[in-house]
């Protein structure tokens, strides 16, 4: 049998069928212990378990029975992130939860075609978090399972993801794999290894999924920042999956992998073995309705309508109407910025080799607190002179024109104490303007999911934190436009989103601008 995914808002009325029957086989898995590997709690501990977090958040007792030391290497901690893995893996690990659950919505009674809903944010009446997870009870007044204490949003009992705070740019990648060294993250991230949680976020995860974690979660308590306790478990990979609004948000997240596969013929998954048959170091395993482990890989990821998938979205149309990247506009056309455009500005179809180049980075590390921060970045004269050239190349038109440069926005190895904490960038605004004024020089949203565990000197990465790229290539088109060049400095400013204080401790150890050309 096929599954269908449906988006929980087309379901009809806020506790419809699907999240009735949700309700109560989340009931069911938590009323099993720790140690069962389909329990809610062992399966939320496969993303990500931290025993003083589940502790005070009441989800773990002192002495409580945990699974054997096999089963913790095996199945807990696993989740992947800052990695080409971060697709795949969880795309198995939400196929083992909805086999779990609908194998609970059975014996409950349930139906056997029971399937897990998506939350589809970028839908205008669909930018809250569902009713259903936000009342105390259900209609017959049972307790209700979906429902969290530790869900904060902005710590005044909203939870609306606004326009400005997410995108479909991704959707505009080509390439699925991205690189480390300052130049495109690639839709899908950059290729690792076995991975929990450093680098390199890939276009996918930074936008729209950090975002909606960090948005959700939260934080009550902004006035005691530095109690982690206090921050709502989807702020946190720790956490996440304790909340049950956290398998809507991946099947989201899934279904965008489905429609940028679809949405044009140059998006390609890796066809590297290293991806397709996945890391070597440590197998990715899930259990299945009856708790048997099963190891699975990439390549078993790829068609969901075939085993050991099994199922199909409602939707997977393409929402951007065929739009790509942002392309150059050429000077004095002024075309718009998603039109078809002449074969040599199509996303490196001619597969040539990238060359990656840093422009320039600014002096020191920088704090990011609760007012805007803000920082400059020295372009070296030469570089900054080779992008201008390859904007003036297009303006040419040539006989055989080039592609310009792309040009990429930097935030390395950023470090803190605040997994909640969101930020809007921008760049270059005009002095004395307030940034929020600007919407055209804002480059993107930064969110720190994963900060805190990816800032800790004693975890396996060595405490480097976490690194985010954005585009700046449509805002030195801009520059052109106004018949300007690529100067000697960048001014790259940041606008909290919600709650930052001092104590959060949130640096960006480097603020770069890297180029990269055929």
């Amino acid at each position: 049998m096929t599954f269908e995914r449906k988006d929980v808002s087309k379901l009809g009325s806020d506790w419809n069928d699907t999240l009735v029957w949700y309700a109560k086989a989340v009931g069911k898995l938590q009323e099993r212990p720790l140690a069962s590997r389909t329990s809610w709690r062992f399966l939320a501990a496969m993303h990500g378990f931290n025993e003083e977090l589940w502790s005070a958040h009441g989800y773990y007792s002192s002495g409580e029975a945990l699974p054997s030391q096999s089963d913790k290497a095996r199945f807990w901690d696993q989740c992947q992130h800052q990695s080409w893995y971060f697709l795949p893996w969880h795309r198995g690990y939400l196929a083992s939860f909805e086999a779990i659950v609908r194998s609970a919505v059975v014996e409950l009674g349930g139906p056997a075609d029971w399937a897990l809903p998506y939350w589809n944010y970028f839908d205008p009446d669909s930018r809250s978090v569902p009713p259903a997870f936000l009342q105390k009870t259900m209609p017959d007044g049972s307790p209700n399972h979906l429902y969290v204490e530790a869900r904060y949003g902005d710590g005044e009992g909203n939870f609306i993801i606004l326009p400005e705070d997410i995108s479909l740019n991704a959707l505009k990648d080509h390439a699925f794999v991205g690189g480390n060294t300052g130049g495109h993250p690639g839709f899908g991230g950059p290729e690792t290894e076995f991975w929990h949680g450093k680098g390199v976020n890939g276009h996918l995860e930074f936008d729209p999924h950090n975002t909606v974690h960090g948005l959700v979660g939260g934080t009550a308590d902004p006035a005691h920042p530095t109690n982690r306790a206090a921050y709502g478990l989807m702020s946190t990979p720790a956490t996440a999956a304790l909340d049950p609004i956290f398998w809507l948000h991946h099947a989201n997240i899934d279904r965008l992998w489905e429609v940028w596969r679809k949405r044009d013929p140059q998006n390609l998954d890796p066809d590297q073995e290293t991806w397709l048959k996945g890391p070597v170091d440590r197998k990715f395993i899930v259990p299945d309705a009856d708790g048997e482990g099963i190891t699975f890989t990439a390549a078993q990821m790829l068609d969901t309508t075939a085993a050991p998938l099994n199922y199909t979205y409602q939707d997977t149309s393409d929402p951007l109407a065929g739009s790509t990247r942002k392309k150059v506009r050429l000077t004095g056309l002024r075309l718009l910025s998603d039109a078809p455009m002449v074969n040599f500005l199509e996303n490196k179809s001619a597969g040539g080799q990238v060359a990656t180049e840093l422009l320039g980075a600014n002096a020191s590390t920088i704090k990011l607190a609760g007012g805007v921060s803000q920082t400059r970045v020295t372009l070296d004269k030469a570089s900054a002179d080779k992008v201008n050239n390859s904007f003036e190349s297009v303006k040419l038109l040539s006989a055989t024109p080039r592609e310009p440069d792309r040009v990429f926005l930097n935030l390395e190895n950023i470090r803190g104490k605040n997994d909640a904490a969101v930020f809007y960038v921008y760049v270059n605004v005009p002095d004395g303007d307030k940034p929020q004024d600007h919407p055209e020089n804002k480059v993107g949203v930064l969110s720190l999911f994963g900060v805190s565990d990816a800032s800790k000197t004693d975890s396996p990465h060595g405490g480097a934190g976490i690194t985010q790229v954005f585009e700046i290539t449509g805002i030195v088109d801009n520059l052109h436009l106004d018949e300007n060049q690529l100067s000697d400095t960048l001014q790259v400013q940041f606008v909290p989103r919600n709650t930052i204080k001092p104590e959060h401790d949130i640096t960006v150890e480097r603020v770069s601008v890297f180029r990269e050309s055929l």
